[in-house]
């Protein structure tokens, strides 16, 4: 069926997300472009939405309906692809919403510049989503030393970003609490301490520049990365050896990283801020440079020597009948480990807690309850 023509359809912008043009064309409709994608090849008779477009590598036939429907030239829209943008570049390098086993490990909304934003907002223009901000070692804004944002500033919840249309243009809101994500006076400004960003940008820089690059540079610093967050000592340590470089006495792994321990690629499945914690590590223990990943420092002698190998997680069947490890908790202890947390004096107290601090508070009771024996 002939895809319908878009009476009003803005232009992207050369550095767009294409699921962020995508978007932005259907706010004006007040849809999702899944649904808008369903109703124009459905010849109007429904809203009923289709899959997403996938930013990495569209499908054509995908790409052709809505250049038909908008009046764009396909070709134009392909350019926008990472596939296009990125042609030597993994997907593992690509920043996702969680776990590789996950059913939501895919590119999903990226972690933001608010002075991007706000500065499409003073301009008097769309908000667009960059294509910069879903690559796995892009933390910080090039353009204004910002470390990007990805949780919400109004709620706190992991930011997940919807377009709303406001006063005739698309602007970037949470799609939770619909607060508008722009800066707002240095909220979403640089730490102090300028030396560190610079050195953090250059880092950056140089592990695009080896991503993008030869295979050898790309596969030292996967190595490097894979053993910063192995786990430490113990095949199933919830530690990474990153603690190491920590040197924090009493250190432990936060929840919400804890995926990442012993995954073979863990940079793109961090938190923003775990990624630029990595970059530094990375570089003072390995160096930025793939060249100098074989390094002989004695931190980094210390730190492999620790890191577990990730094959010896992947443990054998235990023989027929004979059971290694935990006996698994049957559904009536779990239940019961649940309401002992309900009724733990802490969680009443981290009630009146912001999100954030409840979340911290909910994971180390879990740990808790979980590592009691009996």
């Amino acid at each position: 069926m002939t895809a319908r023509r878009l009476p009003v359809a803005p232009r992207p912008y050369r550095g767009e997300l294409l699921s962020s043009w995508l978007a932005r064309v259907a706010c004006r409709y007040g849809l999702t472009h899944q649904a808008l994608a369903g109703w124009m090849t459905d010849g109007g008779e429904s809203l009923s939405p289709i899959q997403s477009v996938d930013d990495r590598l569209p499908a054509s036939e995908q790409v052709r309906q809505w250049a038909r429907s908008c009046g764009v030239d396909p070709g134009r829209l392909l350019r926008l692809s990472l596939s296009r943008r990125h042609p030597q570049r993994p997907n593992s390098w690509y920043v996702s919403r969680g776990p590789e086993w996950a059913p939501s490990a895919t590119i999903g909304s990226p972690a933001v510049c608010l002075a991007c934003l706000a500065a499409d907002y003073t301009a008097d223009r769309d908000s667009w989503l960059r294509a910069d901000w879903v690559l796995a070692e892009h933390c910080i804004c090039p353009k204004h030393g910002h470390l990007l944002r990805d949780r919400c500033l109004g709620c706190g919840h992991r930011l997940s970003v919807a377009f709303r249309l406001r006063e005739g243009h698309a602007r970037a809101v949470c799609s939770r609490c619909e607060a508008l994500l722009i800066d707002r006076g240095g909220e979403g400004g640089p730490p102090r301490d300028v030396a560190l960003i610079e050195t953090a940008l250059s880092i950056q820089q140089l592990v695009a520049q080896s991503v993008d690059g030869d295979s050898r540079g790309r596969e030292r610093l996967g190595q490097a990365l894979a053993t910063l967050w192995a786990p430490l000592d113990q095949p199933a340590a919830a530690r990474p050896a990153l603690a190491l470089w920590l040197n924090e006495a009493g250190w432990r792994c936060p929840y919400e990283v804890r995926h990442a321990v012993g995954a073979a690629a863990p940079l793109g499945q961090l938190p923003v801020g775990w990624r630029f914690v990595t970059l530094l590590a990375l570089n003072d223990v390995f160096g930025a440079n793939p060249d100098g990943v074989a390094t002989n420092s004695q931190v980094a002698i210390r730190l492999t020597r620790r890191a577990a190998s990730r094959r010896m997680r992947a443990t054998p069947p235990p023989p027929h009948g004979m059971a290694t490890g935990p006996l698994p908790r049957s559904s009536a202890e779990y239940e019961r480990l649940a309401n002992q947390i309900l009724a733990d004096p802490r969680w009443t107290a981290a009630q009146r807690l912001p999100q954030r601090k409840r979340d911290g508070t909910r994971a180390r009771l879990i740990d808790a309850a979980l590592s009691r024996k009996g």
